[in-house]
């Protein structure tokens, strides 16, 4: 009885194994037939397909690439920006992205100046935020396994020149894994906690309160960035760059 338990359970993580390389497969198969189609500009046709990927609840810095610079081409604002956002989030280093989100952005009308940044804030947006937190945290094992390397070399070596090389350069890998395992965990903390979206809307209005007959604080227009800070029925309390607030209806943005 108990061989028979345990045979079923390898048999559903076969199936569970089979599944997953074969959605893989699908996927992969799909985004190679979309690239075709958009290498031969039939963007639309390109389109329906990466939609039908991101559907399947797929994610990939790529897809959401292609998708914006489509959106772009076809001078759709808000969707572009929106995608291009979404692309950097998951491959922050990219410079391609970086470049095309820009140029994107250029096509906003809201002009706004964005609030000097403390010393913090650079050093967050400029270092803890320069990768994900999963490639803080690969880089953070990384430096794990140097340290157990030269843990084992400095206890084997005989000479004490190399032993004091390894001893020193082993706790520098120590305080490496501190420093890239704090950098993750700060930087999965800042993307639980910050909400960001995208306004969809031509022109919305951005209130004092979150009713209909409340004073208008001032407009926004498609493709400008806001962060979320509450939500109350169908409205969202925002904030923009230049550090002003308001209550705009929920269905005139996209979080990111």
């Amino acid at each position: 009885m108990k061989f028979i338990i345990e045979m079923k359970k390898y048999i559903f993580l076969l199936i569970g194994l089979v599944s997953t390389i074969g959605y893989a497969q699908t996927m992969d198969s799909l985004f190679v037939s979309a690239n075709k189609l958009y290498q031969q500009e039939l963007y639309m046709e390109a389109l329906e397909i990466y939609q039908e990927i991101e559907e399947k609840q797929f994610e990939s810095s790529d897809l959401y690439y292609n998708i914006a610079n489509i959106y772009y081409r076809t001078n759709q604002v808000a969707p572009s920006i929106y995608y291009y956002e979404k692309a950097i989030l998951l491959d922050p280093t990219n410079k391609d992205i970086a470049f095309n989100l820009e140029f994107a952005k250029r096509m906003t009308l809201d002009n706004i100046e964005a609030l000097p940044k403390s010393l913090g804030q650079k050093f967050r947006d400029g270092v803890i935020l320069r990768f994900t937190h999963n490639t803080w945290s690969i880089i953070a094992v990384s430096f794990a396994f140097l340290f157990a390397l030269l843990f084992l070399l400095y206890h084997f070596s005989y000479s004490t020149y190399k032993k004091r090389i390894y001893f020193i350069t082993s706790i520098l890998s120590v305080i490496f894994v501190g420093l890239s395992s704090f950098f993750a965990f700060k930087n999965y903390q800042h993307q639980q906690t910050t909400v960001t979206a995208i306004i969809f809307a031509l022109q919305t209005q951005v209130k004092s309160a979150p009713t209909s007959s409340s004073d208008v604080n001032f407009e926004l227009h498609e493709g400008t960035k806001v962060f979320v800070l509450e939500s109350l029925d169908n409205w969202k309390k925002i904030k923009i760059a230049d550090g002003k607030t308001g209550w705009m209806l929920e269905e005139d943005l996209k979080e990111l």
